[in-house]
């Protein structure tokens, strides 16, 4: 399956709407050598990356499943959104 960087970016705003909601810049890029997506978020000096595996990728895109790719999506908005309180969220402490 060929992924484009826009669709990976428009899934996980779909998963995580607080990440658009709150100003934080996403972007990504498919590394060959790694055969990962590396997807970097930015919000003022604070800046976060992280490596998704193109399969899981791929699974989530076709909707199969989106656990691996949700949890390490999940890990920035606990780390960096909800505890700075960056990022307001429904989502309780």
């Amino acid at each position: 399956m060929h992924v484009k960087a826009s669709e990976l970016l428009a899934r996980i705003r779909e998963m995580y709407p607080e990440i658009e909601k709150n100003g934080i810049q996403t972007s990504c890029f498919y590394e060959e050598k790694t055969e990962a997506w590396v997807v970097e978020f930015t919000h003022d000096e604070h800046s976060l990356e992280t490596h998704l595996d193109k399969k899981d990728v791929e699974d989530c895109l076709i909707g199969e499943k989106c656990m691996h790719m949700g949890v390490q999506i999940g890990r920035f908005v606990e780390s960096y959104c909800l505890k700075d309180d960056v990022c307001p969220t429904d989502i309780q402490k």
